[in-house]
Parts: C-alpha cells; structure tokens; sequence
C-alpha cells in the first residue's frame, strides 16, 4: 500500500515537473487575452503592436511629429498608464512622445526568457530600431529607471538626455526585500508562476508591495486623487487579468540586476557632456531615498530634485511638480 502510494505521489510530482517545464517554454499572452477593463488598447493615442522575436509588444506614438523625441520607461509593476499625466503633458507642449509596454505588462506578450538586463535593453533598441529613432531623450522610473541607464551606457549616441525618476539597480544585496530572496530559490518560482491556485496569494501580495509604494497623503487635489485611483485600478487588473504578469515579475525579481548597475551608472558619469535629472522623493523606501547620494556620485553631472514628503510615485502623487522639472530640463 505504501509503495503504490508513493509510485503515484512520484508520478504526480513528475508530471507536475514536465507541465510546469512546457509551460516555461511557452510565450505567455497580454491583456488583449483577458476581458476589458480599465486600461485598454487606447489609453493613449496611436497604439500600434509591433511583431519582435520574443513576442507581440504595444506602443503608442503621439504629439508633434516635428517636435522633440522622448521615450518613457515604466516600472516593474504598474505598467504604462503610470505615464497618463507625464506623456499627456509632454504631448501637449509639443514633444514627440514614445511610450509601450515591457515584456509581461499590458499589451506586450510574456515571453519565455530570463527576465533581465539583456531583455529589456534589446526590448528598447528593437523598438526605437522599428519606428526610425536613431535619437530621443530617454525618460524612466524605478525599473525603467535601471533600463534607461543600462540602454544609456550601451547606446549613449542614441540618447540625447536622460531623466531618471527613483531609478533601480543600486541596492546592495543585503538591502534586497526578503520576497527576492525567497523567488530565487530552486524551484520556488516555477512553482509560483505555474500553479493557478497560487494566483489569488500573489495577486494579494502585490497588491500590497503596490500600496507599500504610496505614502498616505492628505490635502491632494481632486484631479490627483482621481490619477490615483484610476492607476491603481488599472495596476489591479493587470495583476488579475494578464496571462504573463506573474512570469514577468517574479522573473524580473530573479534576474534583473538591482543590485549590479552601478556600473552603467559609472560609464554615464564618465559621458562629461550628457545632461542627466535625478528625481526623488525624499521618503521613499521602496527604491530607497538614500540610493540617490550613490547614483550622483557616479554621475556628477547629474541634477539631483529631491521632493519633500514624497514616496516612490511621485510621479502621480507630485505630478504637476515632477513634469514641471522635466520639461524644464527638456527644453534648455
């Protein structure tokens, strides 16, 4: 009875095994797969899906056709709608505007691949490759804040100014949250990524790292409090509803290099003449406020705003502020 037992528990763990190994090897769909929501194809103006070799990837190009270029690079969880006001705005005072989904977000598909510094440079390069830019002022937050200075070292004669909001890739391992730890694990984060029933647990937990990310705010107008809840809702359905999220986060958590890009940090320093604008709020705790002191010592031609009272989405909470500094910098 024993031995039968246990020949079927060893068959099933097998099984198991070979499921989730398929799986791993399957290009995973977008929300054009699930049931619509609040974030939809046209968010913004001008959404095109472009064919790569990883998968299927949506961009939106808008504004002047004349006017200045400029790419935005989301994070790793709530996706391009965290550019509604930002790209609006840039769109209005007559930038050219690029923005599109990461692999594992929106409307870009989940392919099967590590999730890392190579796979979101290349996502850039083929990008800006297939639309005609050969030049743009590259802007990004958090992760797309690591991307961006990751894409600027290797392709500084594509980027003609740089704009970093909170920007990722300086923790020191020790300083990495206890979840990254666990994910790395042998087998923890196939297991996590493949398993339906572990969806509503993770769906949870990222819905609170999310909400860890904005500090509770009083005295906000209604226009921004009406941005807030509009991104969270986007930024909970995609946790929902997008076949690839999982795959792409927690793969972004294992390989992105968050604590190795101090390199390229470095190299961008080194380029005397490259305008460079640091944003950061001085009470954010989820790419920590302190990391800002190493990244302009790296870069020290970089202009450090620091904005008071603010957390990791300043960008949204401190909207009208952050996008007053930035085509500030734009347009000198």
């Amino acid at each position: 009875m024993l031995l039968n037992t246990l020949k079927w528990a060893g068959l099933a763990v097998i099984t198991s095994y070979l499921v989730t190994s398929s799986k791993r090897q399957t290009t995973l769909g977008s929300l054009a797969d699930g049931p619509p929501g609040p974030f939809l194809p046209d968010f913004y103006p001008n959404g095109t899906d472009l064919e790569l070799p990883q998968g299927t990837m949506r961009y939106w190009k808008f504004g002047n056709e004349d006017g200045n270029r400029v790419v935005l690079i989301h994070g790793i969880s709530t996706g391009s709608a965290i550019y509604d006001k930002l790209a609006r705005d840039l769109a209005d005072n007559g930038h050219h505007v690029l923005v599109y989904d990461l692999w594992g977000r929106g409307y870009s598909q989940a392919p099967a691949a590590k999730y890392d510094e190579a796979l979101y440079t290349s996502q850039l390069a083929m990008l800006l490759q297939k639309v005609g830019w050969d030049r743009a002022d590259v802007i990004g937050t958090s992760l797309g804040g690591g991307i961006a200075s990751s894409f600027t070292s290797f392709y500084p004669e594509m980027v003609n100014k740089l704009v970093l909001l909170a920007p990722a890739g300086l923790f020191k391992v020790e300083d990495m949250p206890m979840i990254s730890k666990v994910v790395k694990l042998p087998f923890v984060h196939d297991f996590i990524v493949n398993q339906p029933y572990v969806r509503p647990l993770i769906v949870a937990a990222i819905q609170r790292f999310a909400k860890s990310t904005r500090l509770a705010q009083t005295g906000l107008d209604q226009d921004t409090e009406a941005t807030i809840a509009k991104i969270t809702d986007i930024a909970t359905y995609q946790f929902a509803h997008h076949p690839g999220f999982f795959r792409a986060f927690l793969g972004t958590v294992v390989d992105f290099s968050f604590t190795g890009l101090a390199k390229r940090y470095q190299k961008i320093g080194q380029l005397k003449n490259k305008p460079v604008l640091i944003i950061w709020g001085d009470k954010d705790t989820t790419v920590p406020f302190y990391h800002s002191e190493e990244a302009q010592k790296l870069i020290p031609q970089a202009k450090l705003v620091v904005l008071k009272d603010q957390g990791h989405d300043a960008v949204i909470t401190k909207w009208k502020s952050v996008n007053e500094e930035i085509e500030n910098f734009l347009m000198v």
